[in-house]
C-alpha cells in the first residue's frame, strides 16, 4: 500500500475541472454545516426564545459571577454545569437551555425542586437520595442534607460524594434566587417588590411618628418589615459566604448586586430598579405560562441596559453568540469526520473525492479550533493559555495545525490522520475535564501577567503539543507495520518524527528557561525542584535523549520511534500527572480525579511502543 498521497499534487485535467470544483464546494458546505450544527439545534426550538442569538437577547444580559462580568447565558451555563454536569436539561420533555433553566428555577421553584437534573457519579449516593441512574432532584437531596453533612468526615468515596452533592445544592439554591425573590405571604415576584416597599414605608412612617411623638414605636407595625429584613439579610450572608457561586444581575453604581442585596440597598440606582422590576415581571409571566411575554420583557431590559450602562455590550453579545456556536464542539465533529474519511481512504483505490472531503474537513476543523481560541482571547483580553482547560485546547491546536500544514506541504496521509487524532483527542479531553467553574474566570495573582503568559506558558505548550504530535506519529508508524508498511516507510516516518522532536526540544527548552526567569521574579528563585518544574525538565531531557540516540545512531529507526512514542507518557506526566498529585507551588493547575484516564492513556502508549517487539507481518 502506498503511504504517500498525491492530493493536489497534479492539477485536474480540463475535463475534470468542473467535477473537482463541485467536489470541493460540496465538501466545504458539508463542513460548514457540521461546524454550525450546534447553532442549528437552537433554531426553531425553545432555545430561540431565551438562548437565541438575536439582538437584543435575554442571554446577553450582564451578570457578575466569580469576579467577571459575563452574559447571563455564560453564568447560567456555569451554574447548571456545576450542578448537573451539563449545559442543558430536559424539562417537560423538551431540551432546555441555561437561560430558560435559570428563569424557570426562579419562576417555578416548587415545580423545579422535583425535576431530577442534579447529578452525582456515585451510584450508591444517588440511590440513597432516591434518584435514578446518576440524577436526583433538589427535593430528594434537601431532605437528607443533615445526613450528608454528617458523612463529610474522612476521605472515603461516600464523603467526597456527599461533599459534591452539598456543593450542587448550594449552586442550585443560589441560582434559584438569582433573578427574583418570593417573600412569605406575597403573590408572585412583583408582589414581593410591592410588599417590601409597603413594609418599609409603613416601618419608616412608624419610626418617624414615634420620634415625633416621643414614644416607643409599635412593634406590630415593625414586625413585617423586620421579618422581611432578616430573611433578606440571611440570603446576603449566604451569598457572601461563597461569592463565586452567587449570580449578580442587578446593576448598581458600576457593579452588580443580587436581588436580595438590591432590596436592602437604600439608594438603588435607576438601572437597578429597572432591572429588578423587569426580572420580577419576567418570572411572573413565565410562572403564568406566558413564555413569549417573559422573553420579550427580558429583551426589552437588555436594550434598555445597553443604553443606560457604560458596558461593553458588543463583547457580551459576542460571548453569548460563542456560547450558542460552540466552536470547539463543531471542531470536534469536524476532526472526527476528517479522521474517518482519511482512515477509510486507506482501503480504497479510487479515493480522490474522499480525500478532498477529508482535507476540507481537516482545514475547517483547524480553522474552527483556532477561531474558538481567538474568541476566548478576545473575551478574556488574555493570551490563549490561562488554565489547564485552555492549555489542552491550545496544545491540540498546535498539533493539528502543525500536522495539517505538513500534510498540505508533503502530502503524507499518516501526518493528516495524526493531525486529526491530535485535535480530536485534545478537544475530547478538554470537554471532559473535571469542571470546577468558569473556564474564562479571573486569573490568580501569580498568573496575572499577560507578558509571561505569552512568553512562558504559550512557548512551553507549543513544545508539549509538538512532543505529543511526534509521539502520536511515531505510534502510528509502529502500528502501521502490521498493515503492510515496509522498512522504507519506517525510515521516512523516523525522519519526520526526528524533525518534529527538534522543534519540540527548542520550544521545551525555551519555555523552561523562561519559566525559571518568571519564577525568579515571582518567587525569588530560578529553580526549586517543584513537581511541575521537574515534569518540564523530564520532558526536555527525554526529547534530548531520543534525538541523541537517533542522530548518533545509537538505536535503529524502529527504536527511535519507540522512544518518541514513550515520550508521550513523559510529557503527559509532566503536564497532567503532577496536577493530579495536588502538590507544589503550581496549585492553580490542580484537578481532582482523572487517574483512571491518565493510566489508560499510559497503557495505550505502552502497547503502541511494545508493538515494536512483535515481528513484522510478511508482505
Amino acid at each position: 500500500m502506498s503511504w504517500r498521497v498525491t492530493f493536489f499534487s497534479q492539477p485536474c485535467v480540463p475535463e475534470k475541472n468542473m467535477q473537482c470544483k463541485i467536489t470541493l464546494f460540496t465538501a466545504f458546505f458539508v463542513a460548514l454545516a457540521i461546524a454550525l450544527s450546534p447553532l442549528f439545534q437552537r433554531i426553531g426550538s425553545s432555545f430561540s426564545s431565551f438562548d437565541g442569538i438575536g439582538v437584543p437577547s435575554p442571554g446577553a444580559l450582564p451578570c457578575l459571577k466569580a469576579g467577571r462580568v459575563m452574559p447571563v447565558s455564560s453564568a447560567a451555563a456555569d451554574s447548571l454545569k456545576l450542578a448537573s454536569g451539563r449545559t442543558s436539561v430536559n424539562l417537560g420533555g423538551s431540551r432546555t437551555g441555561p437561560v430558560k433553566w435559570l428563569l424557570a428555577l426562579n419562576a417555578c421553584p416548587a415545580k423545579m425542586a422535583g425535576e431530577p437534573f442534579l447529578r452525582s457519579d456515585n451510584r450508591d449516593m444517588v440511590e440513597f437520595l432516591g434518584g435514578r441512574g446518576r440524577y436526583f432532584s433538589y427535593a430528594d437531596a434537601v431532605e437528607k442534607a443533615g445526613l450528608l453533612r454528617g458523612s463529610l468526615r474522612g476521605n472515603s468515596p461516600q464523603a467526597h460524594a456527599a461533599e459534591a452533592v452539598l456543593g450542587a445544592l448550594a449552586v442550585y439554591e443560589q441560582a434559584g434566587v438569582a433573578l427574583a425573590l418570593r417573600l412569605e405571604g406575597t403573590s408572585g415576584c412583583l408582589g414581593t417588590l410591592d410588599a417590601w416597599h409597603e413594609a418599609m414605608t409603613e416601618a419608616s412612617a412608624e419610626l418617624e411618628a414615634a420620634e415625633r411623638e416621643k414614644r416607643h414605636p409599635s412593634l406590630d407595625r415593625l414586625y413585617r418589615a423586620n421579618r422581611y429584613f432578616q430573611f433578606l439579610q440571611a440570603l446576603v450572608q449566604v451569598e457572601e459566604a461563597d461569592p463565586n457561586v452567587a449570580l449578580r444581575v442587578i446593576p448598581h453604581e458600576g457593579s452588580y448586586l443580587t436581588p436580595a442585596a438590591a432590596l436592602l440597598e437604600k439608594n438603588l440606582s435607576p438601572a437597578g430598579r429597572t432591572a429588578l422590576k423587569a426580572y420580577a415581571a419576567a418570572c411572573d409571566a413565565y410562572a403564568a405560562g406566558d413564555e413569549s411575554t417573559a422573553a420579550e420583557t427580558l429583551r426589552q431590559l437588555s436594550g434598555e441596559l445597553e443604553s443606560i450602562l457604560p458596558m461593553d455590550s458588543f463583547k457580551l453579545h459576542f460571548e453569548h453568540c460563542i456560547n450558542a456556536l460552540e466552536p470547539f464542539l463543531g471542531g470536534f465533529l469536524l476532526y472526527g469526520m476528517s479522521l474517518i474519511c482519511f482512515v477509510v481512504s486507506l482501503f480504497l483505490k479510487r479515493r480522490k473525492a474522499l480525500l478532498h472531503f477529508a482535507t476540507v474537513f481537516l482545514c475547517m476543523a483547524v480553522l474552527w479550533h483556532l477561531f474558538g481560541i481567538a474568541a476566548r482571547m478576545y473575551i478574556q483580553s488574555r493570551p490563549p493559555v490561562t488554565n489547564l482547560y485552555s492549555s489542552v485546547v491550545f496544545a491540540g491546536a498546535v498539533a493539528s495545525l502543525f500536522g495539517g500544514t505538513l500534510y498540505i506541504l508533503r502530502r503524507q496521509l499518516p501526518v493528516a490522520a495524526v493531525a486529526c487524532a491530535s485535535g480530536l483527542l485534545s478537544l475530547l479531553v478538554a470537554m471532559n475535564l473535571p469542571y470546577s467553574g468558569d473556564t474564562m474566570g479571573m486569573m490568580r495573582a501569580v498568573l496575572n501577567s499577560n507578558f509571561w503568559l505569552t512568553m512562558h506558558v504559550m512557548t512551553i505548550m507549543i513544545g508539549y503539543g509538538s512532543v505529543f504530535f511526534a509521539g502520536f506519529l511515531a505510534s502510528y508508524h509502529l502500528v502501521a507495520r502490521f498493515f503492510g508498511q515496509g522498512e522504507k516507510g519506517l525510515k521516512a516516518g523516523a525522519c519526520g518524527v526526528c524533525r518534529i522532536l527538534l522543534v519540540a526540544l527548542f520550544f521545551c527548552f525555551l519555555g523552561t528557561m523562561l519559566g525559571g526567569i518568571w519564577a525568579d521574579m515571582s518567587w525569588g528563585r530560578f529553580w526549586g525542584w517543584d513537581p511541575k518544574e521537574n515534569g518540564a525538565l523530564m520532558t526536555l531531557l527525554w526529547c534530548s535523549c531520543s534525538l541523541h540516540a537517533r542522530l548518533l545512531h545509537v538505536c535503529s529507526c524502529q527504536g527511535f520511534l519507540v522512544l518518541a512514542s514513550l515520550g508521550n507518557i513523559v510529557a503527559a506526566w509532566g503536564w497532567f500527572g503532577v496536577n493530579l498529585m495536588g502538590i507544589g507551588l503550581h496549585s492553580y493547575g490542580f484537578v481532582e480525579g482523572g487517574w483512571f484516564w491518565f493510566f489508560l492513556f499510559v497503557g495505550l502508549q505502552v502497547l503502541a511502543a511494545a508493538s515494536a517487539l512483535i515481528p513484522q507481518r510478511s508482505r
